[in-house]
């Protein structure tokens, strides 16, 4: 298992090359900016840790840690948690390069020779001509490929991308992404839902779906970052949610806190109701219905019925 390493876009691992972005990214802290192009000079041999980085420079942990978050909520960077058998392990660094760059100022424009311009004045009276010549072409390629990275919307895979649209049309259009952004972070959220906690989209989406048709959970399951957020026991909702799928039983089961079990009774009227049991408190049928919503109600009562 790969652990607390850094991932750069292909072709960024032979020279401490920059993206421009970076530098034309507004409102952003130079301190950011600068632990972007810090992490950047790594290649993936380097194993990054918290205590890494903070061995390194004088800030504190705080002080680090929100420039990371910044760099995060920017796009430049995803840190992406690795477990073990269920048990954190760590974190893995992914650099990005954010698909959309910000206007810049006439004064100060992008320009694609500019890598290559500091690399030639730099060697220029130090070596040969046909070793400037294979400098001039890799540097030519580094700017190619990071133009082509800009073009395949952050590395997200086709097969992630093409189901995006599939999860944004379940929700209602004011809980839908607006923006570029918010777009990247849903794909990003399935993009890492499919490749580090192994679920397959369409059984993520099916799931989704039935999620969004039920009473209780439309009202409570609202965007697709939930899925890899965590409940109140530290558990990953999508493993909550498609553990519900997977069991067999209601999920009534997983949404009464404490509960230690329902039963089947009959009000004085003789007609049939369900009860449960917590450890702090028993609810009856009137509860239930209240706390599950109609349909979840009635999936509970098919079940215990089922089981006699």
């Amino acid at each position: 298992m790969v652990v607390n390493r850094i991932y750069k876009p292909d072709h960024f691992d032979r020279f401490a090359v920059i993206p421009t972005d970076i530098f034309r990214k507004k409102g952003i802290t130079m301190a950011a900016s600068g632990l972007y192009c810090w992490l950047f000079s790594h290649d993936a041999k380097q194993k990054m840790t918290m205590a890494f980085i903070q061995g390194h420079f004088k800030d504190g942990k705080d002080a680090i840690t929100s420039k990371i978050k910044e760099l995060e909520q920017c796009g430049f960077l995803t840190r992406e948690e690795v477990r073990n058998d269920g048990k954190f392990a760590g974190y893995n660094f992914r650099l990005n390069v954010p698909t959309i760059a910000e206007k810049t100022d006439a004064v100060n424009p992008h320009q694609s020779n500019n890598i290559y311009n500091i690399y030639n004045n730099n060697i220029q009276d130090n070596v040969q001509y046909d070793v400037q010549d294979n400098i001039q072409d890799n540097v030519q390629t580094l700017v190619q490929d990071n133009v082509q990275v800009h073009n395949k919307k952050n590395n997200i895979p086709r097969n992630v991308n093409l189901a995006l649209k599939h999860f944004i049309a379940l929700f209602p259009k004011k809980y839908q992404p607006q923006t570029d952004a918010q777009k990247l972070k849903w794909a990003q959220c399935l993009e890492r839902v499919e490749r580090i906690d192994g679920y397959d989209l369409r059984e993520v989406y099916k799931m989704a779906k039935k999620l969004r048709e039920d009473q209780f959970w439309s009202g409570n399951f609202l965007s697709i970052l939930k899925l890899r957020n965590k409940d109140k026991n530290g558990i990953l909702w999508v493993d909550r949610f498609m553990g519900m799928q997977q069991s067999g039983k209601p999920e009534a089961y997983k949404m009464i806190p404490n509960l230690i079990k329902f039963y089947k009774y009959n009000d004085p009227a003789g007609k049939p109701m369900i009860g449960a049991i917590t450890k702090n408190a028993e609810l009856d049928d009137f509860a239930l219905v209240y706390k599950l919503g109609t349909t979840e109600y009635q999936n509970l009562k098919k079940y215990l019925d089922a089981k006699g």
